[in-house]
């Protein structure tokens, strides 16, 4: 069942208030209404049973019935990806985000085509998340950052007790199972996921060099949106 976010600064006291945004889909499309129970989370991990005691063309208020803590997945798996066309990349942040991936971060590599995206679609993308959140039933939301560079990455914004997996369409055989057999009380894994034109033979090396390990996703060659989501499903799969 879809829930509703509000933000945690507009929870106290076992109060909520919803903003004139939200207004309009919680009383006009879904048609809630005073004294109407309703389903909320923080983004902080928090979900909450509400209920409608006011409506006004400006604000909904109403009191926190309880309290559910939500239990956080077993791994936390963070997408670094090269950004994809147009809506595609709209696409793939809505289904990481209904998976749930931990964090999307889009990468900057050699052969990428899009580099960098404006603040506007940066907003655009974490409404993208949240509305996920609402729909999936996440109590947290999917961090968005901004594009990093491969080699950036690489080198300072790995966690070095992590585990990290990029997909490479020149490894033949090694697997996310065969990883998965030595590194089942992994915590968190970075996927690195390249452009439509792959990886450079030099990135693979730096890749190798900082202790990436390649994984083949089959013998097809995937879109980006398809490898990333592939990708995680699998991780996800094995490790939670």
């Amino acid at each position: 069942m879809s829930h509703f976010y509000v933000d945690p600064k507009n929870i106290q006291n076992n109060l909520f208030v919803m903003d004139k945004q939200q207004l309009h889909y919680i009383v006009t499309v879904r048609r809630f209404t005073v004294n109407d129970e309703i389903n909320l989370f923080d983004g902080l991990g928090n979900i909450f049973k509400g209920k409608i005691t006011e409506i006004s063309n400006n604000q909904l208020k109403g009191i926190i019935l309880n309290k559910t803590v939500f239990t956080k997945p077993s791994i936390e798996v963070y997408l670094y990806c090269a950004i994809a066309k147009g809506e595609r990349i709209e696409w793939l942040i809505e289904k990481a985000a209904e998976i749930g991936i931990t964090k999307f971060i889009p990468l900057i590599t050699k052969r990428s085509v899009i580099t960098s995206f404006s603040q506007n679609k940066y907003e655009r993308y974490n409404k993208i998340s949240l509305s996920a959140s609402c729909q999936c039933g996440r109590a947290d939301i999917m961090k968005i950052e901004q594009p990093v560079l491969f080699e950036k990455a690489l080198k300072t914004n790995i966690d070095k007790n992590s585990l990290s997996i990029l997909a490479w369409e020149s490894e033949d055989t090694k697997t996310i199972d065969d990883i998965y057999a030595n590194n089942k009380n992994i915590k968190k894994i970075n996927i690195f996921i390249g452009p439509e034109g792959g990886f450079e033979p030099a990135e693979i090396e730096i890749a190798k060099a900082n202790n990436l390990l390649t994984v083949t996703l089959g013998k097809n060659i995937l879109r980006i949106e398809t490898a990333a989501l592939t990708a995680s499903v699998l991780v996800l799969n094995k490790w939670n």
